[in-house]
């Protein structure tokens, strides 16, 4: 005869002995993928400084621009002034990850130059927005940065001159 005190203690026998069979929980559905964008940082290099030469200032009414480009130089918008020397666009190297846009652009794109003897003279920078970096070794990706002068007739004569800051960041 068996007894139902054998009966629970072979139950429970049974149930510890015997391993469960495993359930699915949930469903299946779409994997989700890991990714890493790994790039070189950027390394800016400046190459040429931005020059405009010698500006004779002669007799003028208001403010006459003298500017810089990749193109060229501008010399004022009629008489008053006579541009001479050598003028340059200053000149950068981009390198770091191949074929990614950099931003560029200045915290001062106003800056201040100034003479030896205090007088100052606004230079507004102009440069690309952004350029694609083709090459990401030497010679990395140039560009230029020019500028325009705001000269009126009755500025102090000397040698001005200040910092371009120029900064770049990966779109």
């Amino acid at each position: 005869m068996i007894r139902p005190a054998h009966l629970l203690a072979a139950f429970i026998l049974a149930l510890v002995s015997t391993p469960a069979a495993a359930q699915s929980v949930g469903t299946t559905g779409p994997k989700a993928t890991a990714s890493v964008n790994v790039m070189k940082p950027l390394q800016l290099t400046a190459l040429r400084n931005l020059q405009f030469g010698t500006v004779l200032v002669g007799t003028f009414t208001g403010t006459q621009n003298v500017a810089i480009t990749p193109t060229g130089r501008t010399c004022g918008s009629g008489t008053g002034l006579t541009c001479s020397g050598v003028f340059t666009t200053a000149q950068f190297r981009l390198t770091g990850s191949n074929n990614q846009v950099a931003l560029i652009s200045s915290p001062t794109p106003t800056v201040t130059i100034t003479n030896g003897a205090g007088a100052t003279l606004a230079l507004t920078l102009t440069y690309p927005a952004s350029v694609t970096i083709d090459n990401s070794g030497n010679p990395g990706k140039l560009f230029e940065v020019g500028g325009t002068l705001g000269l009126t007739s009755t500025m102090a004569d000397g040698l001005y001159t200040g910092t371009i800051d120029i900064q770049v960041a990966y779109q």
